[in-house]
């Protein structure tokens, strides 16, 4: 099953965050933001979501990959 990190209510501008984030690059949480907020301009993972994405973060597949490569509960710390 895939991980749900973030979502975003685009009527009450809320979003929301995976509490589990914490534990991750801070790279990985900034793609998060910024994918939850770029549904504030388009609400589904379509080609105009992926032209913004591209535009606001361009390298945001690779940070993805690494974050949803990673395991769910890692415990280390640096």
């Amino acid at each position: 099953m895939k991980t749900k990190w973030g979502s975003c209510n685009r009527e009450s501008g809320h979003i929301w965050f995976n509490v589990e984030l914490a534990k991750k690059h801070p790279d990985c949480l900034e793609y998060i933001v910024v994918h939850e907020m770029t549904h504030h301009l388009e609400r589904n993972h379509g080609s105009r979501f992926t032209k913004l994405m591209d535009r606001f973060m361009p390298k945001w597949r690779s940070l993805r990959d690494q974050l949803n490569n990673a395991p769910l509960a890692q415990e280390q710390w640096a």
